[in-house]
């Protein structure tokens, strides 16, 4: 009996360390291709602006950022238009949550969808509508111009600035309503129980209690307004601004040293706002959900809450109905009779497929190695699994341009020359967003019970076994979460991916971001059209995965 307990332990401890084995050998891939997806662009970007590999390491790329005045003036711009931004942002968005966090309302409802809607859209819509309404030949602009004789023109620094607060809205508003939204309302009621107005009660306990979120929200915006690539290029009217720069560098003329050291100005930032929020903000969230509803507000509040978040929501609004109505007529606002041309284009219609096929691959894998990745994180105990961590949420916060600078370095010479294959762009959109199905698949594991897992090995399940049939299906929820999002914003990408394209392969966002470039509007419009009806699509399943599992993902 003994012989027989005795070879069956010697079994399972066999298959056991065969099965770590296993997760191990799983572990160090993922970390090789982060390590070649994430880390080593970034490194190539730092290597590439000291000149090394070039006769050895120099400065003199920096001294001469600093003695050019373009390029100062390029980083002056995207500062100051970061900094813009981000305050005018977070001035009307902390109205615009508090309006659809204390109001039960239909119309609440409404101005909550409105808010998300620019998401579904490439970052330069907004830029192509500013175009519609106040470029040159604008809608308004002719307008102004028939009536006052005065031209308008929205084209340099402060289109930039306009599109870009319609742009990332979304961004800081989202992060700002979920803080309000999750509130514990007896806070609020304590605060005015004891004599303070609503007015004093936001500005004492609801602003405090949402401050974490708030300054996240602005940390955000201020990054993603900073490495801004594709407005500044469509609407920036020949301002300098660092990630247009960057680009203009390496395509027109082939000096990836300098465009490095533009990335580098990128990078740094980037990276001191994620070692802060990671490290420094992590411990001070404010847990204060304990069920129950917000409090209204006072109707003098209410009313100024609701002008703001109305005049943003019609600015909303209008933007995407000026995109829709060019891509049905001819020249909106000089030849408005109906067509459907602009949706013959055989090219775009191409490109689309392209994205739709890119994008599907690369939401299957940066989702099924994310929740890979979050299961070992949360249960295995894996060497760097803190490291590994750290590298893919770092793929979030990477700047787009500094990404395809630095896959231009690596995989544009010898021994990898992928530039232009759908692998690379595969790669690149997947591990960018790798930290999407990480943070899914950890949270989703910290929720259930590891009890579950040993109920399945006594009944005689395998580690294998138990995997498929009983942690996978509980982590579906988190991995159609880390698809769809990988979906969505791939369909939309540009910065990144438009160093990777080649003639034959190119995609949907950097085509129509050519098209408006080269003022043709209602081509662009069309194809924008076309894209915000598939990525809405795609929210759509991302609400019904969202009711169905019970979980806001």
């Amino acid at each position: 009996m003994n012989e027989v307990s005795t070879e069956q332990t010697s079994v399972f401890y066999k298959r056991k360390t065969k099965v770590e084995k296993g997760y191990l050998a799983a572990a160090w891939g993922i970390a090789v291709l982060l390590f070649v997806f994430i880390l080593a662009p970034v490194l190539a970007v730092f290597v590439q602006s000291f000149g090394i590999g070039n006769g050895g390491f120099t400065l003199e790329n920096y001294k001469r950022f600093f003695s050019n005045s373009s390029y100062f003036q390029a980083l002056f711009n995207s500062m100051a238009a970061g900094v813009i931004s981000t305050l005018v942002i977070l001035m009307i968005a902390i109205p615009f949550a508090l309006y659809v966090t204390r109001s039960k309302t239909m119309l609440s409802t409404v101005y909550r969808g409105i808010g998300l809607l620019p998401l579904v859209a490439p970052p330069f819509i907004f830029s192509l509508a500013l175009i519609i309404l106040f470029g040159r030949r604008g809608v308004v602009s002719q307008w102004i111009a028939d009536f006052t004789g005065l031209e308008v023109s929205i084209y340099g620094f402060w289109g930039v600035v306009i599109a870009q607060i319609l742009g990332y809205f979304p961004v800081a508003y989202m992060m700002i309503e979920s803080s309000m939204r999750n509130m514990n309302p007896s806070l609020e009621q304590a605060s005015q129980d004891l004599g303070a107005g609503q007015g004093r009660t936001i500005r004492k306990v609801t602003l405090p209690l949402a401050g974490t979120a708030i300054l996240k929200a602005g940390l955000i915006v201020f990054v993603m307004a900073l490495a801004d690539f594709s407005n500044p290029l469509v609407i920036g009217g020949g301002e300098n601004f660092l990630a247009s720069d960057a680009f203009l560098l390496v395509t027109g003329q082939q000096n990836l040293e300098m465009a490095a050291v533009l990335g580098v100005f990128l990078i740094l930032p980037s990276l001191a706002v994620f070692l802060f929020q990671t490290y420094l903000l992590k411990d001070h969230e404010v847990a204060t959900t304990t069920g129950g509803e917000n409090n209204p507000l006072h109707p003098k509040v209410k009313a100024t809450m609701f002008g703001i978040s109305t005049l943003m929501a019609f600015f909303i609004i209008v933007m995407f109905v000026m995109v829709v109505l060019s891509a049905f007529v001819q020249i909106i606002g000089i030849n408005n009779e109906f067509t459907l041309e602009h949706f013959s284009d055989t090219s775009g219609w191409d490109f689309l497929r392209n994205s739709v096929i890119v994008s599907f691959f690369a939401a299957l894998l940066a989702a099924g190695l994310g929740i890979l990745q979050g299961y070992m994180t949360a249960r295995k105990n894996i060497p760097m699994k803190k490291l590994m961590e750290f590298t893919a949420l770092f793929g979030l916060a990477i700047p787009g341009t500094v990404m395809g600078i630095g896959y231009v370095l690596i995989f544009n010479g010898p021994p990898f020359f992928l530039t232009g294959t759908i692998f690379l762009l595969v790669m690149n959109m997947a591990f960018r967003k790798i930290g999407v199905g990480l943070e899914s698949g950890i949270s989703q594991m910290q929720q259930l019970d590891v009890s579950l897992e040993e109920a399945s090995a006594d009944l005689g399940s395998g580690p294998y076994q138990t995997f498929r049939r009983v942690v996978a299906p509980l982590l579906t929820p988190a991995f159609m979460a880390g698809f769809v999002y990988t979906f969505m914003t791939a369909m939309v990408s540009v910065s990144s991916v438009i160093f990777l394209i080649a003639p034959g392969m190119n995609l949907a966002a950097p085509y129509i971001l050519n098209l408006a470039d080269q003022a043709a509007v209602g081509r662009a419009s069309a194809m924008s059209f076309i894209l915000i009806v598939i990525v809405l699509a795609c929210m759509g399943i991302l609400k019904v995965i969202e009711k169905r599992s019970g979980s806001n993902v």
